[in-house]
């Protein structure tokens, strides 16, 4: 087994719709990648169009690629990408935050087409791993990722579904991932290969466990069964457990995690969160100092049980590249 670390790399308070678009949270970054340093972690900083104009973050991130500790990829935020229209949903800084899913073919190529210059601009060289914005992915943001040259995407979240969460006026919605598990599969189709990474997330309380299709089941049912809302208050509340480092989760809940997946043989656990929660105040998950703190001795401590656990490091694209499937 492998470990990915995944930073969602984007404005200040993206939950904020609409806000005006600042970056201070990159000048937090540096500590992250210290931290990351000292146990031999290599991450991916998944990058947004905000970030690559960015002086500051050109200079941090260009100087990471060539250093070669750590890896930048793209991450879509359709609201801040090239081109716009002048529609509700597709404007630029959009208080609507459009899911890429539910873009026109020629638009969602567009944005990456110029999403993935801005990024080799930036850094010297051309990104090859990608998320999505709001997890928006499907069949037509993996032909367009191809078109780019792309080898991995890692928008998919098991057991997750985002289909209740709107994004263009009167749109569809956001995909819905429940059917799917945490490991790593390929997209073959007519433009070539492109590997999914999901970001790690599973049920770890029994039965859920036990048996997959059973836990999809409860996940696709329990907003519609007053039975399965009193189990998930009683029992089921914190399921499934993501790979996230968020207020709530603690080493144990790591450990629980962990074990979860080395039972089922995953080939790589992947983590994901924000860099937006390593500043205080800019992320609902780290209001103040003392939340960052917390965030740090979390991160420390998952990262020592990993190398206890001799689980090492690798990007996104290496990953990919590994991956045989």
């Amino acid at each position: 087994m492998h470990f990915i670390i995944t930073i969602d790399t984007e404005g200040d308070n993206q939950w904020d719709h609409g806000r005006d678009l600042t970056v201070e949270n990159i000048k937090y970054i540096s500590r992250f990648q210290g931290l990351c340093e000292k146990y031999g972690i290599r991450p991916t900083y998944l990058i947004t169009s905000e970030v690559c104009l960015d002086e500051f973050s050109k200079e941090l991130f260009s100087k990471y690629v060539r250093n070669d500790v750590a890896e930048v990829g793209a991450h879509l935020h359709s609201w801040t990408t090239p081109p716009f229209m002048e529609l509700d949903g597709f404007r630029e800084n959009d208080s609507n935050h459009a899911f890429a899913s539910e873009l026109p073919y020629n638009l969602l190529k567009q944005k990456i087409s110029n999403l993935t210059n801005q990024i080799t601009a930036c850094c010297g060289k051309r990104p090859t791993s990608f998320r999505s914005g709001r997890y928006g992915f499907n069949r037509e943001v993996a032909e367009a990722l191809l078109e780019n040259s792309y080898l991995v995407d890692s928008s998919v979240t098991p057991f997750v579904s985002w289909a209740s969460h709107k994004g263009v006026p009167g749109g569809q919605g956001g995909p819905d991932f429940i059917e799917y598990s945490p490991y790593p599969y390929t997209y073959d189709l007519k433009e070539g290969s492109l590997k999914e990474i999901p970001i790690t997330i599973a049920p770890t309380r029994f039965p859920l466990n036990a048996n997959w299709r059973l836990a999809q089941y409860y996940f696709s049912h329990v907003d519609k069964s007053l039975v399965l809302r009193a189990f998930r208050k009683l029992l089921y509340g914190n399921q499934p457990v993501w790979a996230r480092p968020v207020p709530g989760m603690t080493i144990d809940g790591f450990r629980s995690l962990l074990s979860e997946i080395k039972s089922r043989r995953l080939p790589v656990l992947t983590m994901m969160f924000h860099s937006s929660e390593l500043m205080p105040g800019c992320s609902k998950y780290r209001p103040d100092n003392e939340s960052i703190e917390e965030l740090y001795v979390l991160l420390e401590d998952f990262f020592k049980l990993l190398e206890k656990n001799h689980v090492h490091s690798v990007t996104l694209t290496e990953a990919a590249n590994r991956y045989e499937g």
